[in-house]
This record gives C-alpha cells, structure tokens and sequence, in this order.
C-alpha cells in the first residue's frame, strides 16, 4: 500500500470515527461529504472522463480492499 493511500485510509477512518461520535452527525453523510470534497479537489486537475473512468475502475474493483496505486507507469 503506498504512503498516500494508508494516509487517506486513516483520514477517512478518523473522519467517520468522527461523525460516528456526535449524535447530530451520520456516517454516512460524511463520507458522502469526503467524496464531494476530494472531487472537487481533483477536478482541478482532471478532466470528468478522467474522473468518471477512475470512479468506475473504483467501483469494479470494490472487492479487493487495497486497490493498487500506480504513479503513472
């Protein structure tokens, strides 16, 4: 697992520690919102197909529980 991911897991699992700890907030609206944030980052960067075909290799790889990062190979 590169750097990078294991950083984002742990942010993630903090975040909806978080949300799960406070009675006015829900998991699942947090990581909602962890979502909407981090596509908001990357759209500066990246265009919406790159996006979209990142998001579904995302979603077709949803059984492996590392995904493997590649810098550009």
């Amino acid at each position: 697992m590169s750097g990078e991911y294991a950083i984002a897991k742990k942010l993630v699992a903090d975040a909806i520690d978080a949300a799960q700890q406070h009675a006015a907030m829900s998991a699942d609206t947090q990581a909602l919102a962890i979502l909407a944030t981090v596509l908001q980052e990357l759209s500066k960067s990246r265009s919406r197909p790159d996006l979209e075909s990142y998001i579904a290799y995302s979603l077709d790889n949803l059984v492996e529980p590392d995904l493997v990062i590649t810098r550009g190979c």
